[in-house]
């Protein structure tokens, strides 16, 4: 199968047929990407960021095939962000400490931290987002499977 180029691609978006949905799925993956920057490790995060990049540019100007193993690769690099992101370790509370000089000399100031903690409910909204993200890929790239696989039969039953 072709690509739809962009008209092609705008007219399905309007329509809101399979070409919205891998759009959409781009643009949270990307997103995405940059709620799990300092989460997890960062070039794997540009290589996520840019996955779904490669994404919106095969639901555009590539065939039907090289989405297909686009959304798969995302798919893999979704898991792989998840994965990562469960075995992190919970990050640590590092004070500021701040040296100021008294009558009696050189003293240690610790002041209040104002840092945000991660709670419980934060972390299963990302494992949640991750898991939906990654579940919704391989959806997608199942369906375009489906695509190829009909748009072959009917080239066949002509």
């Amino acid at each position: 199968m072709k690509a739809y180029g962009l008209k092609g691609t705008l007219d399905k978006v309007k329509s809101a047929t399979g070409p919205a949905q891998h759009l959409a799925c781009a643009v949270c993956g990307l997103i995405m990407a940059g709620m799990f920057v300092g989460h997890v490790n960062t070039t794997l995060v540009c290589f996520w960021g840019g996955l779904s990049l490669a994404v919106i540019l095969a639901t555009v100007w590539m065939p039907r095939e090289f989405l297909k193993y686009t959304l798969l690769a995302d798919f893999f690099l979704s898991t792989v962000v998840l994965f990562q992101y469960l075995m992190k370790p919970d990050p640590t509370v590092i004070t500021p400490v701040y040296h100021i000089m008294t009558a009696s000399g050189m003293q240690q100031a610790a002041r209040p931290s104002h840092s945000m903690h991660m709670s419980m409910i934060d972390q299963y909204a990302h494992v949640a987002a991750l898991l939906w993200l990654a579940l919704w890929s391989l959806y997608l790239a199942n369906l375009v499977q489906r695509q190829i696989l009909e748009h072959k039969r009917f080239l066949h039953d002509i």
